[in-house]
């Protein structure tokens, strides 16, 4: 009841290391509720949880407000950026996001990654593949770089690269990505996605 916006701060961290993201995402939720309310944070936080939760519409406000509150924080932008991406929500607008927070952080892969995943979402091929080799060559071993490689290398018609690329992805991908990377290994694109 006492609990000050640092005390269910520090709760919805050990929430969310747990895997409980619904429960994480409430904690923060009284953070923000407890004196964090300009904490971008926080929002941050507690969009990432909802996001985590499979409650996206309520992690993309809470996402909003944190780039809002922090519009030259890399970290959000990309995250934001990066799922609006990935579900097709706003791929101009989560273009834009990247586009920014590689300016912020030019020499991070992830972002390089993400904003090459971006122009190739958007049919920009030619923009696309500087950016994927960039990042595959500064995180060799990143299963979601060298599939996107992959990915990409399949579409310009360079199947040897697109294979070696993807074998690359199989060594490091998780659970969840695996059966995909398998399918594109046997059948391609054309089976895969």
């Amino acid at each position: 009841r006492g609990a000050s916006a640092a005390d269910a701060r520090a709760y919805g961290d050990l929430l969310a290391a747990d895997k409980q993201h619904d429960a994480a995402a409430a904690a923060y939720a009284m953070a923000i509720a407890r004196g964090g309310e300009n904490d971008w944070n926080l929002h941050f936080l507690r969009g990432t949880a909802l996001d985590r939760a499979g409650r996206w519409s309520e992690a993309l406000a809470s996402l909003r407000r944190a780039v809002a509150l922090a519009p030259r924080e890399s970290k959000v932008l990309s995250y934001l950026g990066s799922a609006l991406v990935s579900r097709g929500d706003g791929l101009e607008e989560g273009q834009l996001m990247l586009e920014r927070a590689s300016r912020l952080r030019p020499n991070d892969p992830a972002i390089i990654d993400a904003l090459g995943w971006a122009y190739y979402t958007r049919g920009d091929l030619v923009r696309a593949l500087p950016l994927l080799e960039r990042a595959a060559q500064a995180d060799p071993g990143g299963s979601l770089v060298n599939e996107h490689l992959g990915d990409i290398y399949w579409k310009l018609g360079r199947r040897y690269e697109a294979r070696y690329a993807w074998k690359a992805a199989a060594l490091y991908a998780d659970d969840a990505a695996a059966p995909r990377i398998a399918a594109k290994l046997t059948n391609g694109l054309g089976a895969a996605n």
